[in-house]
């Protein structure tokens, strides 16, 4: 099975990016013929912890006792939380995680509106948004173009380009009225931050 394995990983197949080509889009656009990686959505368990380490706060230690997700202090990695059979975590069953009572070969994949409700209201994704954009000011510095670039490089592994700036900017760039302000409690770097985490990209 490992040399079956090293043979498929090293293909330049299984290399390929997810990046589209006009070209081949037209011929084949179900990619049947596997001319790029298809684009995968992340599992609960790696999209929580990928948002704990871009936000700065993922506790990489191995080991340990098992941990209740419901903590809002628990940043630990989430193969480390424990699961009840009889009342799974609610951001688990948001997204997908299967039925610990019975067996499942497969997971389904779901996209309804409670899991983009989760994103924008949920205390877990807003601590994050914080905790982003602090992360950004710290290691970027006063200059709002540099902590953009930063922001993409985090969230995204990837360049930020001229078009994603200028949205940036201009959003930042505005001012909130007092009421808007109190009912927000939000900064704008936060509400930032909290769009580039619950964004379709990051989450795929």
């Amino acid at each position: 099975m490992k040399t079956m394995h090293r043979e498929m990983m090293l293909s330049a197949t299984y290399q390929l990016s997810t990046d589209s080509e006009d070209a081949n889009l037209n011929i084949d656009a179900d990619n049947q013929f596997l001319w790029r990686m298809n684009r995968r959505r992340l599992q609960v368990e790696a999209w929580r912890d990928a948002l704990l380490a871009v936000s700065g706060r993922l506790d990489s230690r191995l080991e340990g006792p098992s941990t209740n997700l419901a903590d809002q202090n628990n940043n630990r990695r989430t193969i480390y939380a424990f699961i009840s059979r009889h009342e799974l975590n609610n951001m688990l069953r948001l997204f997908d995680f299967p039925d610990a009572n019975i067996t499942a070969s497969t997971r389904t994949e779901t996209t309804v509106p409670q899991q983009q409700l989760f994103v924008l209201n949920s205390p877990f994704m807003i601590e994050q948004s914080k905790a982003f954009a602090k992360r950004l000011m710290d290691e970027a510095g006063e200059d709002i173009e540099a902590r953009i670039r930063c922001a993409f490089e985090l969230a995204y592994g990837r360049p930020v380009n001229e078009r994603e700036i200028l949205l940036a900017k201009k959003y930042l760039a505005g001012e909130d009225d007092e009421a808007e302000r109190n009912l927000n409690g939000l900064t704008r770097w936060e509400r930032y931050a909290q769009v580039l985490l619950g964004s379709n990209e990051f989450m795929y």
